[in-house]
């Protein structure tokens, strides 16, 4: 399957701008010529919150993905990642809704301090969630 990023540029510290070229399906179908499609990520909400450590936090972590006209874009795949912390965030992988919109919910690792989770999609740059962990 051929690698559908093909340019990234970082908008905002929230939000990147993707292009997907558009080709087939998952199945590895060849193709379509149509040209590729700039998709923009942002940050909606959950980054700097404060909770409990080993426990999960009060806002769900959610982000949107929008056309160059704004448009949301259904149904493109999604990673959560934790990169700092032990904690964990469910679900690991997903997909826009018909609004554009990812969420999880992160439990944070049980020990106090700062933590960190990476949203990917394709193969642009992360947007980065952070949180505080306070000792129970």
């Amino acid at each position: 399957m051929k690698n559908r990023a093909r340019g990234i540029r970082l908008v905002a510290s929230a939000s990147a701008t993707l292009i997907f070229a558009a080709c087939g399906d998952l199945l590895q179908e060849p193709d379509t010529g149509v040209e590729p499609v700039p998709v923009q990520i942002e940050e909606v909400s959950g980054n700097d919150q404060v909770g409990a450590a080993g426990a999960a936090l009060a806002q769900p972590l959610r982000v949107r993905l929008v056309d160059r006209e704004g448009d949301p874009i259904r149904g493109l795949w999604i990673r959560w990642t934790v990169v700092e912390g032990s904690g964990a965030v469910e679900p690991r992988n997903g997909f826009t809704d018909a609004s554009g919109i990812a969420e999880a919910t992160w439990v944070l690792g049980a020990a106090a301090g700062p933590q960190q989770v990476e949203v990917l999609v394709g193969g642009g740059p992360p947007i980065t969630f952070e949180a505080t962990a306070a000792a129970p």
